[in-house]
């Protein structure tokens, strides 16, 4: 039990030391690779676990090009660069994700819609919430970073509290660890890095209670993210999502609070930033 516990602190504490070095660091070439790699690492366990599914076989080279075509475009777009090039990997994108349902009419598959939805599926789950983290870090990167340290602290506040104090099943059906303490105790985490970042963070753009409101936004939908996958692995009867990171799982396992948290937060900082803020 020691030996899986440090083992599991030591991998936690490389991706975390990869990801806070990436948005703090001035190399966007060390962040955008670093994203690009956990988007298709997690990409390909989400097709891995798609094809435990009935009736499912995923080729995977033309959701990973529109993945790595449209990753490469939005990360040229949030960069600012005035090229056109970034256009022709949106095109490339397009043209690969029709390319999906092109090649179902010659793979001669028992159910080609299945193969057709999850291959979307992957691109919607996985390749879009990178693609808004990017557009997170173009704002201010103070703004991704205080997006994963809620995420951690939360995650952190809600597993002490749960094994300290859960009593009351929060989602049995999905995740029958998860408790109403521990969702409270990670909530309460959550505002306390919120209030940390809202005074203490070099950034005047953003007030405290926008901070309180972006905590609340990334905890819920966090949380919601979490359940999601617990959700697809209790129906596909997995443990995890991979095997990659010692301890931990999977990328997916890693990365699954931030998934649904990432779009909401970035809509909410842009309307807040084309509103508000100038900058």
């Amino acid at each position: 039990m020691f030996k899986n516990l440090v083992i599991r602190a030591i991998s936690g504490a490389v991706f975390v030391a990869l990801v806070v070095s990436s948005i703090l660091v001035d190399a966007p070439i060390y962040f955008g690779v670093l994203f690009l790699l956990i988007a298709l690492l997690g990409l390909h366990e989400f097709y891995a676990l798609g094809g435990k599914m009935s009736q499912v076989s995923i080729s995977l080279v033309s959701p990973m090009v529109a993945a790595v075509s449209f990753l490469v475009a939005v990360y040229l777009t949030s960069l600012k660069n005035g090229s056109i090039d970034y256009y022709l990997f949106y095109a490339l994108a397009v043209v690969a994700i029709f390319a999906i349902f092109v090649l179902e009419l010659f793979r001669k598959k028992e159910n080609p819609i299945k193969n057709i939805a999850v291959s979307l599926m992957g691109l919607v789950y996985v390749v879009l919430p990178i693609c808004a983290m990017f557009m997170l870090k173009s704002i201010h990167p103070i703004c991704l970073l205080a997006f994963f340290v809620i995420i951690w602290a939360s995650d952190t506040g809600a597993y002490l509290s749960g094994m300290c104090f859960g009593r009351h099943k929060m989602f049995e059906r999905v995740s029958p660890k998860k408790t109403w303490e521990g969702f409270f105790g990670g909530f309460l985490s959550a505002l306390l890095m919120a209030y940390l970042f809202g005074h203490y963070s070099t950034e005047n753009a953003f007030p405290v209670w926008w901070w309180f409101i972006f905590a609340t936004i990334v905890f819920v939908s966090g949380t919601l993210g979490d359940l999601t996958e617990s959700l697809f692995k209790r129906t596909l009867n997995v443990k995890d999502s991979g095997s990659i990171m010692p301890g931990h799982g999977g990328i997916l396992d890693r990365v699954d609070s931030a998934l649904l948290a990432a779009p909401l937060a970035t809509v909410f900082t842009l309307c807040y930033v084309c509103y508000f803020v100038e900058w």
